[in-house]
């Protein structure tokens, strides 16, 4: 286990934050999970297998009023053969390419896309799979970054990117797959790849054979082995980026915290990282300052 993830690990100590102790619905589920656990075993594990790679969002058409403002909506096919609804904003050829985060879509950009439509850019955003109104029931981080590099491919004219939490990190992991890129900004974002498991384990409060169960899935599903997670995790190649990078941060947010934010910073040359206060990490994304200070800091 490297340095890095054992300092991001142990900065959450016991997931006692908001986020982990959870609401009535979660708790209930968690119920159901461990009641599942003693009874069908196997079959509870089957269950979370396919469970972890399929977002709550997935299926649920968005039909909200901002996508309609969108100057053009189409799909882009995926080398998988799955298709991924985009939406452009201000013009025909975006300069800007945003990736939303897990369990999230297009439409959750409204307030950044407004202050870049404001000045003068134009934005594309897609729907992941499994996501918004793109096709497909699951989606893992290859996905994401499936869709990203077959948009910068169709759009010549993208010159920089943002991403949003898991987004954030698939979009740093399309640039080290070769994404080329002017600037890239990310918001909330993770930089351990190991952390995003033990953060879903944490809030299901999944007993030690489970964790280890859905390990394995995770290892195989990546190819991976229980070495190198941190194959997808951004402060391992960090150093070897050469494009500059903006994080911002919010220092309240208890579901990502900002450390994962801070060691990237440090290890990434020229990057930039701006924080905020009392956000959180859904809030930080429909706060008009903090996305055009953003926005200025990228100076695009």
């Amino acid at each position: 286990m490297s340095e890095t993830k054992t300092t991001i690990s142990r900065s959450y100590g016991n997931y006692n934050f908001p986020d982990y102790q959870g609401n009535f619905a979660l708790k209930v589920f968690r119920r159901i999970i461990w009641l599942s656990s003693i009874l069908c075993p196997n079959y509870t594990q089957k269950k979370l297998s396919k469970m972890i790679f399929e977002p709550r969002s997935k299926n649920k058409k968005i039909n909200d009023v901002f996508l309609k403002s969108a100057v053009a909506r189409d799909e882009v096919v995926l080398r998988s053969g799955k298709k991924n609804t985009y939406y452009i904003w201000g013009g025909s050829k975006p300069e800007i390419l945003l990736v939303h985060g897990w369990e999230s879509s297009s439409s959750n950009f409204r307030v950044l896309i407004n202050c870049l439509e404001k000045k003068g850019y134009s934005v594309v955003s897609f729907d992941a799979c499994a996501h918004g109104n793109s096709e497909g029931s699951e989606a893992d981080m290859n996905d994401f970054i499936d869709g990203i590099i077959s948009l910068s491919k169709k759009f010549t004219s993208i010159r920089c990117a943002i991403g949003y939490s898991f987004g954030g990190l698939a979009l740093l992991n399309a640039i080290n797959h070769g994404l080329d890129l002017e600037k890239v900004g990310i918001i909330s974002a993770p930089s351990s790849f190991y952390g995003i498991f033990e953060k879903v384990a944490a809030q299901l409060k999944l007993s030690r054979s489970i964790q280890d169960h859905l390990s394995r899935v995770l290892i195989e599903r990546y190819k991976i082995n229980d070495k190198n997670w941190d194959k997808y995790s951004s402060y391992d190649f960090a150093s070897n980026m050469t494009v500059p990078l903006v994080a911002i941060h919010d220092k309240n947010d208890t579901y990502i915290l900002s450390i994962e934010s801070e060691i990237l910073a440090k290890l990434w040359p020229g990057s930039k990282l701006l924080e905020t206060e009392k956000l959180g990490h859904r809030g930080i994304l429909k706060n008009h300052l903090a996305m055009n200070s953003l926005i200025d800091e990228l100076s695009i």
